[in-house]
């Protein structure tokens, strides 16, 4: 996956987007010891692994705008349950090293081939403003196109994992780590 740099004529390095189309697991989640955990968005499309590096807080927005949005498409297109099976394999993440770090996910969907299509970008936009084109990009684009049931285990287990982080201190509501905590209130 990291040799997918092409030059352009005029020298500059242009990234050709990613697309596991569709993938055979997708999952967002962390691995790692708590307090030190990496969040990542990670495909599978055959043998070929994509992890890409997100924050805590960009989980859990995709979880909920990802649960939102697919209530939205089962309002006008009813969807089939997910197997066992599906909620078993979809969801978790490996420990992987991430090719990028996302700073800006999109979710959409192709109602001709009944598929979500995920899309993270390296190279963020402001706000308001549409995101550059792929060839006019200075950063990765990675679209992930799995079905419905896939991206709602994603989802469950997206949400899982963010709130499997470290317990709150009582007193200052800051993290607390294993190995122990100075509450700042205790001063």
């Amino acid at each position: 996956m990291h040799d997918r740099l092409a030059a352009n004529s005029d020298k500059e390095i242009m990234t050709e987007p990613i697309e596991f189309d569709p993938v055979d697991k997708i999952g967002a989640g962390a691995f790692g010891r708590p307090g030190e955990r990496t969040f990542v968005i990670q495909a599978h499309k055959g043998a070929a692994v994509l992890s890409i590096l997100v924050e805590k807080e960009q989980v859990a927005l995709l979880v909920a705008e990802a649960e939102q949005f697919l209530d939205r498409i089962a309002d006008d297109e009813p969807e089939e349950a997910a197997t066992t099976v599906e909620l078993e394999v979809n969801g978790p993440v490996t420990e992987d090293e991430p090719l990028f770090r996302a700073r800006l996910i999109g979710i959409g969907y192709d109602p001709d081939r009944r598929l979500v299509l995920i899309e993270l970008r390296e190279e963020a936009v402001e706000e308001g403003e549409q995101p550059p084109s792929f060839e006019t990009s200075e950063g990765h684009i990675a679209r992930l196109y799995a079905t419905r049931a896939q991206v709602r285990a994603m989802v469950t287990h997206g949400a899982a994992s963010v709130a499997a982080g470290r317990p709150r201190c009582q007193l200052c509501d800051f993290p607390m780590d294993p190995d122990g905590h100075v509450c700042p209130r205790w001063n």
